[in-house]
């Protein structure tokens, strides 16, 4: 069995942390909502399930992945950022979702800020774009907010979605 850990990273308001099974209710009621139309859903809880434990799959093998974060004043978990390498992805993305009662508050900006940073200094990945479908206007504002900037339109697993550029983050 191979061995891994998943790093632990805090910014003023957050944790990012490993998946966990305590995150499960709330990713279920995430993919049964509207909001996840844009992210693979709606799941069911089975596929919420295999979900989970494939983000923790996916930091074995390619040793990064997405991260949950949490609210470090109350424990609640908000949403999940970070690095997805897989089948019919052309690079690594960074990707993001916040959980409906994190919207509007900064907190996945905060998330996929640190979650670049770390994949720049730890990772080698100092130069990373997001696939955004092209109705989804939150995360398309989220990613020019954070200097990211239209490339191209591009194809996704059958899907149309646009490919955005993300500043490059200088490492130290």
């Amino acid at each position: 069995m191979t061995s891994f850990t998943i790093p632990r990273v805090e910014t003023e308001r957050l944790i990012l942390r490993a998946p966990k099974l305590s995150d499960l209710p709330r990713m279920e009621a995430f993919f049964a909502s509207e909001r996840s139309a844009y992210v693979g859903g709606p799941r069911d809880a089975g596929a919420c399930f295999t979900s989970l434990t494939s983000r923790i799959g996916h930091w074995a093998v390619r040793g990064f992945g997405l991260w949950h974060f949490e609210d470090k004043a109350s424990g609640t978990f908000m949403g999940w950022a970070g690095i997805i390498d897989a089948p019919g992805w052309h690079e690594p993305e960074l990707g993001w979702s916040v959980m409906a009662d994190g919207e509007g508050k900064g907190l996945a900006s905060e998330a996929v800020t640190a979650a670049r940073a770390y994949a720049a200094q730890h990772f080698g990945l100092p130069h990373l774009m997001s696939y955004i479908a092209p109705a989804n206007d939150r995360s398309i504002a989220m990613a020019k907010r954070l200097g990211a900037e239209f490339e191209r339109e591009h194809s996704l697993m059958g899907k149309s979605c646009h490919i955005y550029r993300h500043p490059e983050v200088e490492t130290v």
